[in-house]
């Protein structure tokens, strides 16, 4: 939740709690930037890439799921939120204290479209039905725990600037689709990807806003 202070000539102290994001937030955050610039989304798949994977699933099965991996492992950079930003309207500079704090987790998150589901909730959370398992099969994840850190800023805001606390990070991306057959029929199919924070910082920008 963003949080936006409008202070005039004073010194105060700010204590902010900053908890780590929850699964599928990513999908919101403010930027993804990846280094591979062909890289997509589940979000941004179009029909025809849809139509694309899916023909590499069309090799028909008795029971059971058929997997394609559009991007495997692919490196990101993010920035997730602005969790405040502090104005001076004043004529002399503020002074600041931040305390920022993060909670000890695994950072990964899970999306899906069409006929593949979601299920759990919180940490929990796995794709429906034996699809999560072909899909683990066809990737290599990255587990990445997160430590319980606190970090404190001393700040000084001069006249007509503000002051943004950024969280910024690196991670990375798999997605694609699948097709479950029944009886050598496909009887769903859908999109699936998974996203997993590997760093996770806090960025202080200055800037002047007249």
């Amino acid at each position: 939740m963003k949080k936006l202070l409008l202070i005039g000539l004073m010194s105060v102290i700010i204590a902010i709690n900053l908890t780590s994001v929850s699964a599928e937030e990513y999908t919101n955050y403010q930027e993804i930037i990846f280094e591979d610039d062909s890289v997509d989304l589940l979000k941004e798949f179009s029909s025809s890439d849809y139509n694309k994977y899916y023909r590499k699933t069309k090799r028909r099965k008795m029971f059971g799921w058929r997997i394609c991996v559009a991007n495997k492992n692919e490196d990101l950079e993010f920035i997730a939120e602005t969790k405040i930003k502090i104005f001076n309207t004043g004529l002399t500079p503020i002074e600041y204290e931040i305390d920022l704090e993060t909670k000890e987790e695994t950072k990964k998150q899970i999306s899906a479209s069409g006929g593949i589901k979601v299920s759990g909730s919180g940490k929990n959370k796995k794709f429906k039905g034996s699809v999560d398992a072909n899909i683990k099969a066809s990737i290599t994840q990255t587990e990445v725990k997160t430590k319980k850190e606190s970090f404190e800023f001393d700040i000084e805001v001069d006249p007509f600037t503000y002051v943004s606390i950024i969280t910024r990070g690196t991670g990375e991306i798999n997605n694609g689709v699948g097709s479950y057959y029944f009886f050598w029929i496909r009887t769903k199919k859908g999109g699936w990807e998974t996203f997993t924070v590997l760093t996770e910082y806090y960025e202080i920008v200055k800037a002047r806003f007249r």
